[in-house]
């Protein structure tokens, strides 16, 4: 039997079928005409019915055995569905033959006197044969189970049978079949619009079988789209399943995505908590396709709900917050990632990100801590302060705790907190000595602590400073800062450390002359006298220092001589000194007071011994010491006014207040010296006029002195101690003003 042609099989059957008729209705007629008796007679009828009966017989053997050979081919590697189509179309060629041979049947009866002959209904057992075989076909195929040659010789079955039917009750039940047999037969695009067709409401009106049929068009569209029919959380975290350029392309993704929403939308939108598994899926389908923020868009109800999933809906809630806080993370979206981590820790969500677990306590640190910092720099120190406080109260075993401490302590000087900020620099210098940051807080620390007035932390700050920092770019300045606020408290130990510090750091030998004359101006005010010489003797070895410098370590040399009693190192002072005043003469104020004070040292030394001499001694002769007194008493005043006769210095103005205090003394100590009057009258009267003239001189000198002191002191020309002095007219205590950046020592000058 030839399968390649229905038709070409059938040729032979139907010419010796008609080859047979045709002998016998040749016969039957020969015989009617020559014997004249009716045209077929009893045995002849036998004869051609016996005929037509085989040719049935042959017909439905031959359809018989077509049909085993299809159902046993159809189990076979290979089998060509097309002969689905053969067979079906040699079964109607049959069916039409079986009719013909049924009609034949007919009129041979009635032609051979057997009117009531009974038909054999041939045309209706093959066309059950048909309907039989094509049910069997058609369920085969439908077999998920059966292989792919069944099922497309199953679809070309019914698509051939779906062709010639008319009946429209018939077309209905056909066509979810033939979806399903489209799906079968991994024709997935003819399954999709087949599924998507049945699922037209106008044409389905049951909600059930829609969602039925939608399921299935995204079964084959998944295909299609190269999609996973489960939702690919663990592909998409990993990269494994990006947009790709394959067959379908981003559209058959898309449509995807639109089934799933449809789906969604049947089921009862965000009503319904099964949907998770659609929102999913349309979720990730965006996220491939580079569409990331509509995606956590579409996620976010879902998880603001708190709803109780059973464990694969749980999943997606997992995996959907996972990924919007790892998403947010690295998007930098700190605030979006602080309240998302903070619903999360509310609803006690368990993010993931593919395998990966999520955790939302960490994602708040982050969203802190990076907050924080992006708050900072755009200024708003006010909000950054809050986050940090939070984290550095939270987070304290967070790695970036330390950075937080220090962050914090910029923001709350930023919103002006101040003290809170030089609270919590201490609080960090003293929590990690060692910090990369400790240098910024320490300095910063220290200029708050200076613009407050807070000398206590500044001194704590800038000490702290010093020996952690002494190599940075800001040394130079937090040390000089941190030297005066030393010394302005009285620490003169860590002030004058401080300046050596910068002494040893300057480079050049006039810089480091002027830092050791720094030091040298500090110490004539509160080292002992060994110090302030040996400080001296280290500028004078440097060798060539200016005038200026060299007059100013002339003047410590004659501070310290005077407090150690070393007249003669005074005396070289004051000649030196000379010789650079020669040089330099009185255009600038602070060469005048240093001379000034050279001069106002040696006189004071001098006038102190001389007055010290002038009475210390036994009066034996009173017009003698009256003479002497007189002499001595000029001496002193012109050491004195040799301050004044330089121009204008601050010392002059405490020489003048000297001369009128040694007027005073040398007043009290003639007053009551008398002498005899048995003497001559007129060395008496000498004596008494001579005293007298003394006395009126000294009364005069002491106004006049204290006169043009008040005018200077005035004027602002007096060291601030003298001044006060001069102020309350005259006093045996004399406050002498050692001022440094506004900080004062105070010392006792005898004025005998």
């Amino acid at each position: 039997m030839n399968r390649g042609n229905g038709e070409t099989e059938m040729k032979p059957m139907r010419k010796s079928c008609l080859t047979v008729l045709a002998i016998t209705l040749f016969c039957i007629l020969n015989v009617a005409a020559k014997k004249g008796k009716p045209a077929i007679d009893g045995a002849a009828l036998k004869t051609t019915l016996a005929a037509i009966t085989s040719d049935f017989q042959k017909l439905e053997k031959n359809l018989q055995q077509r049909k085993v050979n299809f159902s046993k081919g159809l189990r076979k590697p290979g089998f060509d569905p097309q002969e689905a189509v053969r067979l079906d179309r040699q079964f109607l060629n049959g069916i039409q033959n079986a009719a013909k041979l049924n009609e034949k049947w007919i009129k041979a009866s009635q032609k051979g006197g057997r009117p009531n002959a009974k038909a054999h209904n041939w045309e209706t057992k093959i066309t059950r044969l048909h309907a039989q075989w094509i049910k069997q076909a058609m369920a085969a195929g439908e077999n998920p189970k059966a292989g792919k040659s069944a099922h497309l010789a199953s679809l070309k079955l019914m698509q051939t049978v779906i062709a010639r039917s008319e009946d429209e009750s018939d077309l209905a039940s056909f066509r979810p079949r033939l979806a399903r047999l489209y799906q079968l037969s991994e024709k997935h695009a003819d399954a999709v619009r087949a599924f998507m067709e049945l699922a037209d409401p106008q044409r389905t009106t049951d909600a059930r079988r829609r969602i039925q049929y939608l399921t299935s068009a995204a079964a084959s569209q998944s295909v299609l789209a190269h999609w996973p029919v489960t939702p690919p959380w663990r592909e998409v975290a990993e990269g494994k399943l990006k947009e790709a350029a394959h067959s379908g392309g981003p559209a058959a993704r898309k449509d995807l995505k639109e089934i799933f929403i449809r789906l969604a939308q049947e089921q009862g939108g965000i009503d319904n908590t099964s949907n998770w598994t659609f929102d999913a899926h349309i979720g990730l389908i965006d996220w491939t396709a580079g569409q990331i923020q509509e995606a956590m868009d579409l996620w976010k109800p879902r998880l603001n709900s708190q709803a109780a999933l059973n464990g694969k809906m749980a999943n997606h809630r997992a995996q959907a917050a996972g990924f919007t806080l790892v998403e947010l993370r690295a998007k930098k979206s700190w605030p979006e990632l602080e309240s998302t981590a903070r619903q999360g820790i509310a609803l006690r969500w368990r993010p993931a990100h593919g395998k990966r677990k999520i955790d939302p306590i960490e994602m708040l640190g982050d969203a802190l801590f990076e907050g924080g910092k992006a708050l900072l720099s755009t200024g708003d120190a006010a909000n950054a302060e809050i986050k940090f406080a939070e984290f550095t109260g939270s987070f304290k075993k967070d790695k970036r705790y330390e950075e937080a401490f220090f962050l914090r302590g910029k923001a709350e000087r930023g919103a002006r907190h101040f003290i809170e900020a030089l609270t919590t620099f201490k609080d960090f210098i003293g929590r990690f000595p060692r910090s990369r940051f400790n240098e910024e807080a320490t300095r910063t620390g220290f200029d708050l602590a200076t613009d407050m007035a807070d000398e206590e932390s500044g001194l704590y700050l800038g000490k702290h400073y010093m020996n952690s920092n002494s190599n940075s770019d800001q040394a130079r300045r937090i040390t000089d800062a941190y030297a005066q606020l030393a010394l302005g408290n009285g620490f003169y130990g860590d002030g004058v450390a401080a300046l050596e510090r910068l002494a040893a750091k300057v480079k050049g030998k006039s810089a480091r002359a002027e830092a050791l004359a720094r030091i040298l101006d500090i110490q004539v005010l509160v080292a002992t006298p060994s110090s302030i010489l040996e400080t001296a003797d280290r500028l004078i070895r440097l060798g060539n220092l200016p005038p200026e410098i060299m007059l100013r370590v002339f003047r410590a040399q004659a501070r310290a001589a005077s407090a150690s009693n070393k007249k003669g190192m005074i005396s070289r002072a004051k000649s030196e000194g000379a010789k650079l005043w020669a040089r330099l003469g009185d255009s600038d104020q602070q060469n005048r007071d240093a001379w000034g004070e050279i001069l106002f040292i040696e006189a004071e030394v001098n006038g102190n011994r001389e007055v010290a001499e002038v009475f210390s001694l036994e009066i034996r002769d009173p017009i003698a010491h009256l003479a002497r007194t007189g002499t001595e008493y000029d001496q002193i005043k012109a050491g004195y006014d040799g301050v004044c006769t330089i121009g204008r210095n601050l010392y002059c103005a405490a020489a003048l207040f000297r001369i009128a205090r040694v007027a005073e003394r040398f007043q009290t100590g003639i007053v009551d010296l008398g002498i005899a009057d048995t003497l001559e009258a007129e060395v008496v009267e000498q004596f008494k006029t001579r005293k007298a003239e003394l006395i009126s001189r000294w009364q005069k000198d002491a106004a006049a002195a204290d006169n043009q002191a008040s005018e200077l002191a005035g004027q602002g020309m007096a060291p601030t101690g003298y001044a006060t002095a001069i102020q309350l007219g005259g006093a045996d205590l004399i406050l002498d003003d050692r001022t440094v950046a506004g900080f004062h020592g105070f010392t006792q000058i005898d004025v005998r």
